[in-house]
């Protein structure tokens, strides 16, 4: 390699350049811990808690190092006593344990208190300590060795965090922290200024610095999650440290007081027991953090085979195993929905055999008992005959109608789908619909869309379905109450809304308002919203209830754009 010695130019002119260094770095992670405490400010659908303090964390990580930077630059600048030095580096190691905690924490909450710790590191800067501790060029190589492991770390875990996301500017950001790592390597050895060491030391460290000032953006920030993947690393790589630093200060002290033989094998020992221990505590931590939560996983399964599908696993991480548990959470719910469907599609069906059984049943001597009403009516002319016949024709009319219903609700409701405009629908059904409104004072309103499509529905059925809901809300509500109709499209579909302001439902007959014969009317048969569910999933759509007692209720309908 081609020596590059600068020593030539001056130490004046290369410690400005390190000053201009470090105040370009101090900037950098200014900005960069600005951006990172904006995108903490947005609002997050999911783990909002775990990733405003992640995101705490590393804003923290990037504001001290920027504080240490502006300090390193000014010690320089006023040419202060070096020792001062050691507050800045020390704290640059802070920070960078920081960003390692921000990233690797299964629990970043837990570590708010973690970034105050640094203003301990400012006794450094108090004369007595200073003064009292080591000449800075003789420790000085421990401290770097001790940014370029920890740099290193940060490293490791963002080319993690792109296998698991597989974002590229995880990448980037790695690249960042490895120039900065690959630099205090090189600012290790005690080179002195001016030297090839020294140039590419002090060149690649301002190079990571911008990588990450371009790579770390607010997506980055927010597809950062906690995984056994990152712990793994971080929770090895710092225990791994402890006989790799106390090797460095055994060495670096042998240089200021040389040890004797018998206490050289004595801290020889040590070191082997040191990373003795170190290894067994990784392992030993790493399976009691793996085997707990599979097993909580394996006691919700055995619970599941026994008790049913109430029981859920109790999501405490965002990891992978966190993952987990939350996708049988999601399998369990679907399972139990699932099944309450199947269930009640089995009572449906038993419930529409038989409506029909006795519909037919009922149908043939109740046309006999009305025929001979009618007869007795037409032949006999007492007032009293009169009177009982009319009664008896009445009332055969009034079954008539529930048995037509029950047959209505037995039969397959095969959709004949064609071509319809859902606004024209709304206000045709309004229009039949707003003398009985009058009639109960209610007034009726809508807010249909101009953009909704075209659908392919059958037009009867849809009609039939909202005229059986308009009629329970107005049930429903007192005089001069409320009824709105809302109609709009969303993801594909398209949603009408029918909400009142009347006395609502009760959360225990919520679940069973569209079971067969359920009412909590005085009138009625039960069976109107039964069998609006029934067209709507023939349509392959939904109606959803939202209710609040005494306040009022939301009937939505969900229906699909393109019938199938």
């Amino acid at each position: 390699m081609y020596n590059f010695d600068l020593k030539g130019i001056g130490e004046e002119y290369l410690i400005s350049y390190h000053i201009a260094e470090e105040l370009l770095i101090g900037i950098i992670c200014l900005f960069i811990a600005l951006r990172v405490f904006l995108a903490r400010k947005e609002g997050y659908k999911r783990n909002e808690e775990e990733l405003k303090s992640r995101l705490y964390l590393i804003g923290s990580a990037f504001l001290i190092l920027s504080l240490s930077s502006f300090i390193h630059a000014l010690i320089h600048e006023q040419k202060l006593d070096q020792n001062l030095l050691y507050q800045t580096v020390v704290a640059y190691c802070f920070g960078l344990l920081t960003l390692v905690i921000g990233i690797s924490s299964e629990r970043p909450w837990r570590w708010g208190f973690f970034p105050f710790i640094y203003f301990g590191l400012l006794i450094f800067l108090v004369p007595y300590i200073y003064k009292a501790l080591p000449i800075f060029g003789e420790f000085r190589p421990l401290i770097w060795l001790s940014v370029a492991y920890l740099s290193g770390i940060v490293c490791m875990l963002y080319f993690a965090a792109f296998y698991r996301t597989g974002s590229r500017n995880f990448i980037y950001s790695g690249l960042g922290h490895a120039f900065i790592c690959l630099s205090a390597i090189l600012l290790f050895f005690p080179a002195p200024i001016g030297s090839t060491i020294w140039l590419y030391g002090h060149i690649f460290r301002p190079i990571g610095f911008v990588v990450l000032f371009f790579s770390m953006n607010q997506e980055e920030f927010k597809r950062l999650g906690g995984s056994i993947l990152y712990r793994a690393l971080s929770a090895f790589s710092l225990l791994a440290a402890i006989p790799l630093l106390v090797f460095g200060t055994i060495v670096f002290y042998e240089n200021v007081h040389p040890i004797q033989i018998m206490g050289r094998r004595m801290l020889v020992f040590l070191l082997l027991l040191v990373t003795l221990a170190s290894a067994l505590i990784f392992g030993l931590g790493m399976i009691i953090r793996l085997i707990k939560p599979i097993l909580n996983l394996k006691s919700s399964v055995d619970t599941l085979v026994e008790e049913g599908f109430n029981k859920q696993v109790e999501i405490t991480s965002n990891d992978e195993i966190g993952e987990l548990s939350g996708a049988f959470n999601e399998m369990v719910v679907k399972l139990r929905n699932a099944i309450a469907e199947q269930d009640r599609l089995s009572r449906l069906a038993a419930t529409g055999e038989l409506a029909a059984t006795l519909a037919h049943e009922i149908k043939n001597p109740l046309n006999a008992i009305g025929g001979a009403a009618t007869y007795l009516g037409k032949n006999f002319r007492g007032a009293l005959i009169q009177e009982f016949s009319r009664i008896i024709i009445d009332e055969v009319s009034r079954i008539n109608k529930l048995t037509t219903t029950l047959l209505n609700f037995a039969r397959p409701l095969k959709p004949e789908p064609a071509p319809t405009d859902l606004k024209g629908l709304i206000n045709e059904t309004v229009t039949l619909l707003n003398q009985e409104a009058r009639e109960h004072e209610i007034t009726i309103s809508t807010d249909v869309s101009d953009d909704i499509p075209i659908v392919m529905i059958d037009h009867n059925q849809i009609k039939q379905v909202l005229i059986n809901i308009l009629l329970n809300s107005f049930d429903a509500v007192e005089k001069g109450g409320r009824v709105k109709i809302k109609s709009y499209s969303a993801n594909g579909s398209v949603n009408i809304s029918i909400e009142d302001n009347g006395k609502g439902i009760k959360n225990e007959d919520l679940k069973h308002i569209f079971n067969p014969f359920f009412t909590t009317k005085t009138r009625g048969t039960g069976l109107g919203l039964a069998i609006s569910k029934k067209i709507i999933k023939e349509h392959g759509g939904d109606i959803i209830v939202e209710s609040v007692p005494g306040k009022g209720s939301v009937f939505t309908i969900e229906l699909p754009i393109r019938y199938n």
